[in-house]
């Protein structure tokens, strides 16, 4: 039940354990900052609660200092959520990093730049297409500079380190074992899509677009052999989307360098949830996977063939066991 025919444990247990403690760790933390962050504010006044009301009231100053909250419990969950896959990935299979696709940037640097490029690119073609169909428009061209911009950025890097290092890295890693590319696209997909259940706007259209994302960005590690393409696809993917055209980002609001509002929600354009719930998105990610194996077709990689984990030795472990044979022989 809990191991393979060839003995190890299956790659279904491994991401269950590693996604529990995932959301275990997540919740607990999120518990104790958000009970210390409201006790703090309802001894300033800065939070308030009418008799007979869940909802609480926040004054102008409160909300400023939960924005901020907020965004510091972002940062603890990405950071945990490296952690996680990094820890998570050595104990589980005592390999390298670089076999979970988180490979030397130096040699890796032009997939980084690409995905830079790809993502940017892709919302540009949304935002392009959502304002010149009447899906979208500008209701100020006039660009917006912010500091929150700048943390924003350094968030979006975080986001895209930490989910593909989980989703991608980790995960898709782990279910190589199964032999299966079907089972790979499918599952990882799909748990990267469950990763945004708790979002506002959430449903059908953008579930789907999350999971055709998140089978593109397999489509990229798989192709290379590294994640460093997915993760600057996502970077720029989210950025571009929020903090340059005023998109939602998988319905989170964010302030953007452009002000973009929907003169109606609907199928093309995402309503709550951001273009990534919307139509135009899912010919995007389509034309992705086009674009993306245009990029790597000079590119050989087997993804399947690489040594399962329990065959893989170090170059100093294979010269001494060929020693060892070879001394074998000559005492024959």
């Amino acid at each position: 039940m809990f191991k393979n025919r060839e003995g190890k444990v299956r790659s279904g247990w491994k991401i269950a354990a590693v996604l529990a403690i995932f959301l275990s760790s997540i919740t607990v933390i999120s518990i104790i900052i958000g009970a210390i962050s409201s006790s703090v504010l309802l001894v300033t006044g800065d939070l308030k609660t009418e008799a007979g009301s869940m909802v609480p009231i926040f004054t102008e100053h409160g909300q400023k200092v939960m924005t901020a909250i907020n965004r510091v419990m972002m940062f603890v969950q990405e950071i945990l959520t490296i952690l996680i896959a990094i820890l998570a990935w050595k104990i589980s299979t005592k390999r390298k990093l670089s076999d979970m696709g988180f490979t030397p940037i130096k040699s890796n640097f032009k997939d980084l730049i690409a995905g830079l490029l790809f993502g940017a690119g892709s919302l540009t073609f949304v935002f392009a297409a959502l304002v010149l169909s009447g899906q979208a428009e500008v209701t100020s061209w006039a660009p917006s500079f912010s500091v929150s911009q700048i943390i924003a950025l350094f968030m979006f890097i975080l986001v895209g380190f930490a989910e593909e290092l989980l989703c991608r890295g980790y995960i898709i890693s782990v279910l190589r074992q199964t032999k299966s590319i079907l089972a790979i696209y499918i599952i990882s997909g799909v748990i990267f899509a469950l990763m945004h259940s708790a979002n506002s706007g959430i449903g059908l259209l953008p579930y789907m677009n999350l999971i055709l994302i998140g089978m593109l960005w397999a489509y990229s590690y798989m192709k290379s052999g590294n994640i460093w393409l997915p993760i600057g696809y996502h970077i720029t993917w989210n950025y571009f989307q929020g903090d340059v055209f005023g998109f939602k980002v998988s319905g989170t609001t964010e302030k953007g360098i452009l002000t973009t509002s929907y003169p109606k929600n609907n199928i093309f354009n995402g309503g709550d949830f951001g273009p990534e719930g919307g139509l135009f998105v899912t010919l995007v990610i389509v034309l992705g996977f086009l674009a993306i194996r245009y990029y790597y077709r000079n590119k050989q990689f087997d993804f399947l063939a690489m040594d399962p984990p329990a065959m893989i030795v170090s170059n100093e472990d294979a010269l001494v066991l060929a020693t060892e044979e070879q001394n074998i022989e000559d005492m024959k």
